[in-house]
């Protein structure tokens, strides 16, 4: 019961705002600002940043459609004609010795097709027919599935199950799985923009766990996926396609530990607001003082949440609002994880630089310990520039 209602209290915040099931470059985002109630509870209440970064007064920085039309375009082309594209890859690059190619795709649009009904439950059957597909690759069957287009795999935030859909999952009968992103960026010379290629591997890395999460079900050790995936990118500037095998070791264990440290919906219910919930996403042709409404209800719902400001926000959708909050605030963590640790419970601005400048007596022994440190920073400093 008392879970219940916690997850009710999410439900009622979130008020009349869209619902979209997280995917694996959200649940990625969770390294951006590991820690921070306000991103927890977005998260956890499955509330769409592309929708609410701009009633906040943000910019959504997302794929243009000549991008995700380019993408799409270079998905088809690299599992057309059954995935021939991508065979040799396989072979090169992971060392996977696949033969010949046995196919499945899971993707909504392909089982609408193959089974028409409209009273199936498409969810049900892709988490179904996913698993008995790594079931029959698990138990070393020679006719299992190699290429496996768009499973759905399990993961878990907090106490709220989600799924996830890598584009494709290799498998050889003498091999371990391993999962494959297929992105539409150039790879010029044997070398790919760094940042695309990050946040790829994050992706990749949430995509591993899941891997993990359903052989470690169906009874398989998670040593049976590889902690490296294959990164499929487009061969200079066309669309011909080139991989790059990607350690994701490192991104996979700060995820575990992230997983492990995010709240479930008992533990968060008390930083969610009662008195105050999300508005409904008003329509582009809905009247400015409609809008304006709207974008004042979340500013204030939003605002209600606390938050974790420090350097590695500068990554996070909520960057531009939670930024200009901190300073209206005058918090010191505008400045830094590094002078927020130095000042420690001296949470303004003001009130470090008057404890520097001896303006402001220092309350209890660590704000006497911070003042001590501000002035010889403060001295260093006049030192330093009558030298210069």
């Amino acid at each position: 019961m008392i879970v219940q209602d916690a997850r009710e209290r999410l439900v009622r915040f979130r008020g009349g705002f869209p619902v979209k099931p997280l995917d694996a470059r959200r649940i990625a985002g969770l390294l951006e600002a590991p820690g921070c109630t306000r991103r927890q509870v977005l998260d956890a209440a499955s509330i769409p940043m592309e929708d609410l970064v701009p009633l906040l007064g943000g910019r959504w920085a997302g794929s243009s459609p000549l991008a995700l039309d380019r993408g799409r375009r270079f998905e088809q082309r690299v599992v057309a004609n059954g995935m021939t594209d991508l065979l040799p890859l396989v072979r090169q690059k992971l060392g996977l010795q696949v033969q010949d190619i046995r196919q499945l795709d899971l993707s909504t649009s392909e089982l609408k097709t193959q089974y028409p009904d409209p009273e199936i439950d498409l969810t049900r059957l892709r988490v179904k027919l996913t698993r008995s597909a790594v079931e029959q690759m698990l138990d070393g069957d020679q006719a299992a599935i190699n290429l496996l287009r768009h499973p759905y795999l399990p993961l878990s935030l907090g106490d709220m199950p989600t799924h996830l859909e890598p584009d494709v999952v290799a498998f050889a009968a003498s091999g371990n799985l391993a999962p494959l992103e297929i992105k539409s960026f150039s790879c010029v010379n044997g070398v790919a923009d760094p940042v695309k290629v990050s946040e790829a591997a994050r992706q990749m890395a949430v995509y591993l766990l899941g891997l993990r999460k359903l052989v470690g079900d169906l009874g398989g050790a998670k040593d049976r996926v590889n902690t490296s995936g294959l990164l499929v990118m487009t061969e200079n500037l066309f669309l011909r396609a080139t991989g790059h095998v990607i350690n994701l070791r490192p991104q996979v264990q700060r995820l575990e530990r992230t997983l492990r440290a995010f709240p479930d919906a008992t533990r968060l219910a008390p930083s969610v607001p009662v008195s105050i919930e999300l508005p409904g996403l008003p329509d582009e042709d809905a009247p400015e003082v409609v809008k304006d409404a709207a974008r004042e209800q979340a500013r204030e719902a939003v605002g209600a949440l606390g938050m974790r400001f420090g350097d590695g926000c500068t990554r996070c959708p909520m960057l531009t609002f939670c930024r200009t909050e901190a300073r209206l605030q005058d918090n010191v963590a505008q400045l830094g994880n590094q002078a927020a640790n130095l000042c420690g419970d001296v949470g303004t601005v003001t009130a470090a630089l008057e404890l520097a400048a001896g303006s402001r007596q220092p309350d209890g022994a660590a704000e006497l310990a911070v003042a001590d440190e501000l002035r010889r920073a403060s001295i260093a400093l006049e030192l330093a520039g009558a030298r210069g």
